[in-house]
């Protein structure tokens, strides 16, 4: 597990091997796990979460989406492709 982010007692974690799927990131706390899809940010899974968490978590992982895109960008060497969709997203 690679961890991207933190907030609080939150962790932002990619699994290794990753670069083949959609941006996304899983949120862990006490147990409970989470996972959102970054393009766009949405509820992918939920194992314990309340939906008032889920609500936070869901805004923190908004906040830091460009953060967590520039990562897989990195990752996966598709730089271009990830600079072009958060222009995209600006403008919306």
């Amino acid at each position: 597990m690679i961890t991207l982010h933190r907030s609080g007692q939150y962790r932002f974690f990619v699994n290794s091997g990753y670069t083949q799927e959609s941006p996304y990131i899983y949120v862990k706390h006490e147990g409970h796990v989470a996972k959102f899809s970054l393009k766009p940010v949405a509820l992918q899974s939920n194992q314990g979460f309340s939906r008032t968490e889920l609500s936070r978590l869901q805004q923190v992982v908004n906040d830091a989406r460009d953060q967590l895109l520039k990562h897989w960008a990195n990752r996966s060497g598709d730089q271009k492709a990830v600079a072009a969709q958060l222009l995209l997203n600006a403008e919306d």
